[in-house]
This record gives C-alpha cells, sequence and structure tokens, in this order.
C-alpha cells in the first residue's frame, strides 16, 4: 500500500542518511571523520590494518569504507581497500558501501569498489540493490557503471518495486538501453548537464537492451 511503501523509503532514507553521519566515541571518533572528509595524510595516520574494519558502534555500525564511500574519497577508499577494508561490509540497515556511493553519485568510488569486488546485486534490509538507489536519485553515470558489471535491473525490493520502476525518464532511458553510452559517459565526466539530458532523452523508437531484449 501507498501508506507501507511511504513508511518504508522513510525508514530506509533515514538509515542512508544516518549511515554517513558519526556518533562514536574517542579515539574512533576522529578515524571516522577523516575517512569521511578525505585527509589522507590523517587516514594514513590514523587507520592501519587493525581497525581499518572499527565499526561505528554508536551509530549505525558504518565502517570506515561506508563513510569514505558516501562521500566520494576516492584516494581513502583506495587506501582502506589496501589495507584490508572489508568492501562487502554491512551496516545495521544492511547497506554495503557501495550503496552509499551509488547513492551518492560518485561514479568514479563506485568503479573503484566495483572492481574490488563489491557485489552490484547486493540487497539492504529493504531489498533496495545499489542500482535502485542509482536509479532512483538518477544517478546516470552510475547506473552505466553498475550495469556494466552485472547489475540486474530486474530485482524487486521490499515494495516490489524494481530500479526501473523509481527511475525518472532520463534513468530510465539508461536502465532500457535508449541511450549513448559512451557519450554520456563523456558528457557526465565533464560535467555538461544540458548535453547530458539531450542524450538521456527517450527515442521514439524500439530498442534493444544490450542483453537482446526488447527494451520498449
Amino acid at each position: 500500500s501507498a501508506v507501507d511503501h511511504n513508511g518504508t523509503m522513510a525508514a530506509r532514507r533515514s538509515a542512508l542518511s544516518s549511515a554517513t553521519e558519526i556518533s562514536s566515541s574517542e579515539p574512533l571518533k576522529e578515524l571516522f571523520e577523516v575517512c569521511r572528509n578525505g585527509d589522507l595524510c590523517r587516514v594514513k595516520k590514523l587507520v592501519n590494518t587493525q581497525n581499518v574494519n572499527a565499526r561505528d558502534t554508536a551509530g549505525r555500525k558504518s565502517s570506515p569504507l561506508h563513510f569514505a564511500a558516501g562521500y566520494g574519497r576516492r584516494e581513502v577508499v583506495e587506501h582502506l581497500l589496501s589495507l584490508g577494508a572489508v568492501v562487502g561490509a554491512r551496516d545495521d540497515g544492511g547497506l554495503i558501501p557501495l550503496h552509499n556511493a551509488c547513492s551518492f553519485g560518485h561514479a568514479e568510488v563506485v568503479s573503484i569498489l566495483l572492481k574490488d569486488g563489491a557485489d552490484p546485486n547486493a540487497r539492504d534490509n529493504w531489498n533496495y540493490t545499489p542500482l535502485h538507489e542509482a536509479a532512483s536519485k538518477s544517478k546516470f553515470d552510475v547506473c552505466i557503471v553498475l550495469l556494466q558489471h552485472g547489475a540486474d535491473p530486474s530485482i524487486r525490493n521490499t515494495d516490489g518495486k524494481t530500479p526501473l520502476d523509481l527511475a525518472d525518464t532520463y534513468a530510465r532511458s539508461v536502465l532500457t538501453g535508449q541511450y549513448k553510452k559512451e557519450e554520456v559517459l563523456e558528457a557526465a565526466r565533464a560535467g555538461q548537464e544540458d548535453r547530458l539530458l539531450a542524450l538521456l532523452t527517450p527515442l521514439n523508437v524500439n530498442c534493444h537492451a544490450s542483453d537482446g531484449r526488447k527494451s520498449t
């Protein structure tokens, strides 16, 4: 029902938001803060192989990688992974760092996490996948990266919604294959919003997705 859907969405958004907030006590609080703020020099001083997978126990049990990924701190993410950060670590909401990076549109970090073995179809406690996150927030370039790494657009969340159900017109173009991939990625990287939207305007012809299925 609409009530159930709204309730689920509210709970989930609250979980995702708090996953990027710090409420742990010292000295771990500083560790999480430098990962969130992207202070690589401080990260190198504070984070080691023993505490790289520490949890924000006063919050939602987020890891340093959750914070760095959610704020798009590419260099910090790479350093944490080099120290043995668990790429599939789940917080209290069942979110892995990839969910955070996708929700906030950090395509470069998304690519790094996926190449390190993050599951593109990981489901949180509400059965949201990273693709649900990217599609619902219109993160076009993130959607493309996820699809290139095997994200399944047909997975349904607890409300029975697929990423396509949550997508707006432009994100839908990406999910149905109705776009020029390389041009979209180039426009996204260059921050050319007008060109990006023009490229993602749905085509008035039948197209086929990359797996050969009709997409219209």
